[in-house]
C-alpha cells in the first residue's frame, strides 16, 4: 500500500527537482548569452568608433588614416569604405571582399545610401576567417557641409566564438543537470521515504491497535454470549424477547470483531496466502447448496452457471470467504421472488467468476466507495441488512493478494453484478 504513495510522493519532488534545475539552467543560459552578446556589441561599438575616427570626409571624397591602410583589421574587426563617386571600395583588400560583397549586405548598403545605419548579420560559406560568423555595422559617411552621403562605412566583428560559447555551455549544462537528475531521483526516494516513515509507524500503531483490541473484545463477547444464552434458558417468555435481541447484537458485534481481525492482520501481512489448485465449479456447487435453504426461506432462486471448468492457484480458505461474502450480499439485498445467479468460466486465461443478483441495486454515486472499509450505501449496505460494512473490503483484499481483479456494475430497480477474474492454471 505505503509503495505505491512512496513512489508517487518521490516522482513529485523529482519533478519539482527537475523544474528547479530546468529554470536554473534557464537563467544561467539567458544571463551568460546576455553577458557575451553584450560583450560583442560593447567590442562592435568600440570598432566603429575608432573606425569613424580614421575616416575623414571632404566634399566627395573620402581619406582614411594610413594606419588603417596598412592593417585593415582592427581587434580582429575588418573595416571596408566605399566611396560613392566611383563606386568603388577605398580598401581594396582580397581578404575581407568576400565578406563585405556578401549578397546579405546589400540591403544594409542601400539604407545606407538614404542616411540610416543598420547592424547585419552575415554568414559565409567559405573558410578565409576563422569565424564564418560576422555583424556588420553599415553607416552612411556624409559631408556635413552639404548633408549629402559620399560614402559607406562598413564594421564586422566576429560572432561564431559567441555561438560556439554558447553550445559548449548547453553541453555542459545538458551534463551538469543528467548528474543532478540521478542524484536528485536518489535523493527524492531518500526524502520521500523519511516523510512516510511516521506515517507509516503511526499506521502501524493503529493496525496493532485494532488488532489486539479485536483480540481482546473476543473474550467478553463471549462471556456476554454465554450468559444471555443461560438467561434465555431460564428466563419467562416476557423476557425472551430481550435475550434474544442481546444475542442478535453479540452476533453483529462478533461479525465486526472477526472482519476488524482479517482487515487489521491483512494491513500487517500476518495473514499468510497458501495457493493450492482450486476447481471452483466444485467449491460454487457446495457453497450454493449450503446457501439453499436460506435462500428458499426468503423466496428467492439460486441459479449455476458453471460454463465448463476453471481451475485457479489460490487460497482454498480466502476463496470460499470470498464467494460467501459475494453471494451473502447478493441474498441480503434480493427481494423474494427475484434471482441470484453465480458463474463461473475461463477466458482469456483467468477464470472469471460472477455473482448478478435481481435485487434493488446500487446507485451510481455509491458504487466508487463500496470497497472503502465501513461505507454503507443508503439501500444497498443498510445497517438493517445486518452487514459489517467490512465485507467488500476483505472481498478486495482477498482479490488483490492474488493478483486478480473486482469490479461491480449495478443499476437502481435492476440488479448488481460484481465480477471478479484471478489468474487460471493453464
Amino acid at each position: 500500500m505505503f509503495r505505491g504513495a512512496l513512489f508517487r510522493l518521490a516522482a513529485q519532488y523529482f519533478v519539482l527537482l527537475a523544474l528547479i534545475l530546468g529554470f536554473l539552467d534557464v537563467i544561467v543560459y539567458v544571463t551568460v548569452s546576455g553577458a557575451l552578446w553584450g560583450r560583442t556589441e560593447q567590442a562592435l561599438a568600440s570598432a566603429v568608433k575608432q573606425a569613424v575616427s580614421d575616416v575623414s570626409v571632404f566634399g566627395d571624397t573620402v581619406s582614411v588614416n594610413a594606419q588603417v591602410l596598412l592593417d585593415p583589421s582592427l581587434a580582429d574587426s575588418y573595416m571596408w569604405v566605399y566611396q560613392l563617386s566611383n563606386n568603388q571600395p577605398f580598401i581594396p583588400n582580397q581578404t575581407t571582399s568576400s565578406l563585405f560583397n556578401d549578397p546579405g549586405l546589400d540591403p544594409a548598403k542601400a539604407r545606407a545610401k538614404q542616411g540610416k545605419t543598420t547592424e547585419t548579420r552575415v554568414t559565409l560559406d567559405n573558410n578565409v576567417f576563422n569565424s564564418n560568423q560576422f555583424i556588420v555595422n553599415t553607416q552612411p559617411l556624409i559631408d556635413k557641409k552639404r548633408h549629402k552621403v559620399v560614402g559607406i562605412l562598413q564594421v564586422a566583428q566576429p560572432i561564431s566564438w559567441v555561438n560556439e560559447a554558447l553550445s559548449r555551455l548547453v553541453l555542459q549544462l545538458i551534463e551538469a543537470s543528467a548528474v543532478g537528475l540521478v542524484l536528485g531521483a536518489l535523493a527524492s526516494l531518500l526524502m520521500a521515504t523519511r516523510s512516510l516513515r511516521p506515517i507509516i509507524r503511526a499506521l502501524d500503531r493503529q493496525r496493532a491497535f485494532v488488532a489486539d483490541a479485536s483480540h481482546e473484545l473476543r473474550t467478553p463477547l463471549t462471556l456476554i454470549r454465554t450468559n444471555v444464552d443461560a438467561w434465555l434458558r431460564r428466563a419467562k417468555s416476557e423476557n425472551r424477547a430481550y435475550a434474544r435481541s442481546i444475542i442478535e447484537e453479540v452476533e453483529h458485534l462478533n461479525r465486526i470483531v472477526g472482519d476488524l481481525t482479517t482487515l487489521a492482520l491483512a494491513d500487517s501481512r500476518q495473514l499468510r496466502i497458501e495457493p493450492k489448485p482450486i476447481e471452483l465449479n466444485r467449491m460454487v456447487t457446495d457453497l450454493m447448496q449450503q446457501a439453499l435453504p436460506m435462500a428458499e426461506e426468503r423466496g428467492i432462486s439460486l441459479k449455476p452457471e458453471l460454463n465448463g471448468g476453471a481451475t485457479v492457484e489460490a487460497d482454498p480458505a480466502r476463496v470460499r470467504q470470498l464467494l460467501l461474502i459475494l453471494i451473502d450480499n447478493a441474498l441480503e439485498h434480493t427481494p423474494a421472488g427475484g434471482v441470484v445467479s453465480v458463474g463461473v468460466e475461463s477466458r482469456n486465461g483467468d477464470a472469471h467468476i460472477t455473482v448478478r443478483d435481481t435485487g434493488e441495486g446500487i446507485p451510481s454515486s455509491d458504487l466508487p466507495h463500496l470497497f472503502e472499509r465501513f461505507y454503507r450505501a443508503d439501500k444497498a449496505r443498510s445497517r438493517e441488512s445486518g452487514g459489517t460494512g467490512l465485507g467488500l473490503a476483505i472481498a478486495k483484499w482477498i482479490v488483490d493478494a492474488h493478483k486478480g481483479e473486482i469490479a461491480i456494475n449495478s443499476m437502481v430497480g435492476k440488479g448488481t453484478e460484481v465480477s471478479v477474474s484471478l489468474p487460471a492454471v493453464t
